[in-house]
């Protein structure tokens, strides 16, 4: 029975230290059905909040040594086009322990009111390490054997990776390599790819967003996520799917303005279900608008409420509204916006310029129209 447990115990380690210098770092490393920003540095600021998010997943539930992800983020934008962030990643299996430290930077391309190109870079330092505390059962091995020494073997290596995110509309596509580079180590093959597309019904609160999510991953076989996600005004939302390893995913969260939380279920499929059940995940999620975002968000806002009113005036062929009407709101219009150039700042008036031409324009039509 002894020499049995020890063969075991010394099966599972060299598996490991194979696993971890092949870069395998795929089994879970990244937490990703809820935080896509772990595996693609391009999401850093992407949602214009300052967020931090603290997402964790204990994997082989049951088990006393049961593999921990843990990790902790935030990000936020820089200015309109540039957002950064910084991540910390704990993966514990066993007696092996690997973390993570990085920073990410992003850049978004604007091309124009639907569609974006934001690209992201990470890096940081990578330590992989051997516990031999942590050992199950070290009694039986073989006290004298160096690898068991600490610190035999204990590496920090330099890390790096790069990613970007493509929106049109309610279409989304990312491509990233979360560790392209790690110290002198050949190139990661390491590759995830992610694509959808978020259908909102009409007339309705409701959403539905299909995910795919697929990985090219070195040493195992390649794996890919089939996802459908249900939002409820954006506020509750519910998620389904399947992997290729013939697990099942279910979730469900709550999107409440400056804090959000969700949790996922994975059903282990059925050749581990006998040893180990299930997966469990949870993320939680913090964010609010820096001061002088919701000041400039709150500007647009008035504006394009502006421009609405403006359109229908000048839309109006019914005289639903009187000349006296529309010289009232045109000069209501033009004293908030001499305000408004007065009190903004340069990134503010930057952000609004073309809403101020469009309203020029349109005061300068109806006067037109209303002076014939």
């Amino acid at each position: 029975m002894m020499k049995n447990i020890k063969l075991l115990t010394v099966c599972i380690a060299l598996m490991g230290v194979s696993s971890i210098h092949a870069q395998e770092l795929s089994y879970g490393y990244y937490n990703y059905i809820m935080n896509r920003f772990n595996m693609n540095p391009a999401f850093a600021g992407n949602s214009g909040n300052i967020s931090a998010v603290l997402n964790t997943k204990t994997y082989a539930a049951g088990f006393s040594e049961a593999p921990r992800n843990t990790m902790f983020g935030i990000h936020a934008p820089i200015n309109n086009v540039q957002g950064i962030g910084a991540r910390l990643i704990s993966d514990r299996r066993g007696a092996f322990e690997v973390t993570k430290y990085d920073a990410t930077y992003s850049y978004q391309i604007k091309f124009n009111e639907s569609s974006d190109l934001r690209f992201g870079v990470s890096a940081g330092a990578l330590r992989r390490m051997l516990n031999p505390g942590s050992v199950q059962y070290a009694e039986f091995l073989d006290q004298t054997d160096p690898t068991l020494a600490s610190g035999f073997y204990d590496e920090t290596s330099f890390i790096a990776g790069v990613g970007l995110v493509y929106d049109y509309s309610n279409f989304q596509f990312g491509l990233s390599a979360p560790s392209l580079v790690i110290g002198g180590e050949p190139l990661s093959e390491h590759i995830v790819g992610t694509a959808s597309y978020k259908y909102n019904f009409e007339n309705s609160d409701f959403s539905i967003t299909p995910l795919v999510i697929y990985q090219n991953l070195p040493v195992i076989d390649n794996r890919y996520d089939v996802l459908l996600k249900g939002e409820y005004k954006e506020k509750i939302w519910t998620q389904v799917g399947y992997q290729s390893t013939n697990n099942l995913n279910f979730g469900i969260g709550f999107d409440l303005g400056p804090f959000g939380i969700g949790y996922s279920y994975e059903m282990n499929n059925s050749e581990f279900s006998n040893i180990s059940a299930n997966s469990n995940e949870i993320i939680v999620r913090i964010s609010f608008l820096p001061v002088k975002q919701a000041e400039r968000n709150e500007t647009i806002k008035m504006l394009d409420k502006y421009a609405e009113t403006l359109s229908k005036m000048l839309a109006d062929q019914n005289n639903q509204y009187s000349k006296s009407d529309v010289i009232g709101e045109i000069q209501k219009i033009r004293i908030e916006l001499k305000n408004l150039k007065n009190e903004n700042d340069e990134k503010t008036a930057k952000a609004v310029e073309k809403r101020l031409t469009l309203l020029e324009n349109q005061i300068v039509e109806l006067e037109k129209k209303y002076n014939k």
